[in-house]
């Protein structure tokens, strides 16, 4: 489960969109860990186990199915628990219009290739990562062929694994609305589906959003640190602004901290505060840069079915601030506390139901805010379908 914790990024390294982009929990499953006792399972909006705790990884469910993993392979099993792909993946990935990318276990190479919902393969495994389907292309890495440009495997096919837009880029996100986020060197630029630049690789970091915006990010020098925290970013030696879907400038750079656009609002922070160097509290602004709810709070993340998780907390600085002592609640859009700050962890709604953290243990919001499903999992992801994935004591075979 995705935790608040910072993550340091250097310029150097580069940034994968895989990471970049991934607003929700992970598809790549959440990890079980050593304790054997415990396992993952699926419960209901009412909390009910609906498939018993018996896989050591669990995904959410994607098209009527998810990917789980026992012992060391992956497959893929239907909202009854019934086994509908037999484990025999080293990954596996949620389906997304039909197909899903996986590797291969008992293959020497594990390269990814794309399944039906029977388990055959329609694409066959020959890249060496791969993204889901969006708008009926997939982004995909090729291996590296002699003359191919130095970390520019990045292209797209289509569902027969046909190229559609030649490797080129050193990462490339899913498509949205026909646009999307390709990274070229140590910049990001935006290609609609002929491969045509949109907006040309000249940004140190763009994320996409729901509202089809974008957050982008101009350094000021060569050197930054560039701080990753769950949805939102912090940055030294640099700003974020916002573009629209053409590209074009609707808010100039003015950000140290940024998350991007949700429902009409964004979280943004504004330079440290002299006194002790921590960040200075967020504020949510409107796509006019005007401030929408002052900054009340330590932290916030990105409005998810009109609320949003804040916190009021303490700020540990260095290469990789964080946010400690933190207590967490849901506000509206006009900052009125729906979920008072009573929470150890608070994550985006989704489905209507909403992951908090109390106690090391992980429960579940209704939309008013009310305790659903009461604090008791170890681990758990996000409704999906319907269905959780949970954590807790393995079912006795």
């Amino acid at each position: 489960m995705r935790k608040i914790i910072a993550l340091a990024i250097t310029a150097q390294i580069g940034l994968l969109c895989s990471g970049v982009y991934s607003g929700a929990t992970s598809q790549k499953a959440l990890a079980a860990g050593a304790q054997c006792e415990e396992a993952y399972g699926y419960i209901d909006r009412n909390g009910k186990m609906v498939i018993p705790p018996g896989f050591d990884e669990a995904g959410p469910f994607s098209e009527g199915l998810a990917a789980v993993k026992v012992g060391d392979k992956f497959g893929y099993v239907d909202k009854t628990g019934t086994m509908k792909i037999a484990p025999q993946f080293e990954k596996a990935e949620p389906f997304k219009e039909g197909l899903a990318a996986v590797t291969d276990a008992s293959a020497e190479y594990k390269l990814y290739g794309f399944i039906d919902k029977e388990g055959n393969f329609v694409i066959e495994p020959k890249f060496e990562d791969a993204h889901h389907f969006a708008e009926g292309v997939a982004a995909v890495k090729f291996p590296r062929k002699e003359g191919m440009i130095f970390d520019a495997q990045w292209g797209y096919v289509d569902k027969t694994g046909k190229t559609l837009i030649e490797p080129k880029f050193s990462d490339a996100a899913q498509f949205n609305k026909g646009l999307a986020i390709v990274q070229v060197g140590q910049h990001y630029g935006v290609v609609d589906r002929d491969g045509t630049y949109l907006v040309k690789p000249s940004y140190h970091l763009i994320l996409p959003s729901p509202d089809n915006t974008m957050t982008y990010l101009k350094l000021s020098g060569s050197v930054m640190g560039l701080v990753g925290l769950g949805h939102n970013w912090l940055v030294t030696g640099g700003l974020f602004g916002f573009l629209d879907a053409n590209g074009k400038s609707i808010i100039k750079p003015a950000y140290d901290g940024a998350s991007y656009f949700s429902e009409g609002l964004a979280c943004v922070a504004s330079g440290a505060n002299e006194k002790d160097g921590q960040p200075r509290r967020w504020t949510y602004i409107d796509r006019a840069g005007k401030t929408s709810i002052d900054g009340k709070y330590s932290f916030g993340l990105p409005f998810s079915e009109g609320l949003a998780p804040v916190a009021k907390g303490r700020w540990q600085t260095g290469m990789s601030p964080s946010l400690v002592a933190a207590k967490w609640g849901f506000i509206d859009k006009k900052g009125k506390v729906v979920v008072p700050l009573a929470y150890d962890e608070a994550h985006p709604f989704a489905g209507g139901m909403a992951r908090v953290v109390s106690d090391d243990k992980t429960g579940f919001l209704d939309h008013n805010g009310k305790v659903a499903i009461e604090p008791k999992f170890s681990d758990a992801d996000d409704f999906s379908e319907d269905l959780a994935a949970v954590k807790t004591d393995r079912v006795k075979k």
